[in-house]
C-alpha cells in the first residue's frame, strides 16, 4: 500500500504545472485519464467516507426523490410518508435494471422494469 501511495504522489506531483511567476497552475491531462488513481478516488473517497448526496431541499415533499451517481453507484434519494429520508442503490437486487431514469420527480414506489418488483417508500 505504501509503494502504492508513493507512486501515487509521484505522479500527481508530476502532473502539476506550476509558473509562479506567470501565475500559471495547471495539471497535465494525463492526471484525468490514469486507470490507477481513478480507482484509488473511487476507494478512499467515495466508497470508503461520508459524501454529501443532496440537500434536503432538493426532496422536499413526501414522495419526492432525486437521483444521482455517487463514485461508481447509482444512488435514489426518496423522502416518504413520514417525512424520513431514505437512500438506496438505483438498481433491482435481482438482476440489475435501473430502477429510476429520471433525475427527479414525486412517486410512492419504484419498479424493477425487467420482473415487475415493487419497492414501496
Amino acid at each position: 500500500m505504501q509503494k502504492t501511495l508513493s507512486a501515487l504522489k509521484d505522479k500527481i506531483t508530476n502532473a502539476l504545472i506550476v509558473d509562479r511567476e506567470n501565475h500559471i497552475y495547471r495539471c497535465h491531462r494525463s492526471i484525468f485519464t490514469d486507470q490507477q488513481l481513478f480507482d484509488f478516488e473511487m476507494k478512499h473517497i467515495f466508497e470508503g467516507n461520508w459524501v454529501f448526496l443532496a440537500h434536503e431541499s432538493q426532496i422536499a415533499e413526501p414522495g419526492d426523490y432525486y437521483t444521482l451517481t455517487l463514485g461508481r453507484q447509482p444512488v435514489i434519494i426518496t423522502r416518504d410518508k413520514k417525512n424520513e429520508l431514505h437512500a438506496l442503490i438505483n438498481s433491482c437486487a435481482h438482476r440489475g435494471a435501473m430502477l429510476c431514469r429520471r433525475k427527479t420527480g414525486n412517486k410512492n414506489s419504484f419498479t424493477c422494469p425487467f420482473h415487475g418488483l415493487d419497492l414501496q417508500q
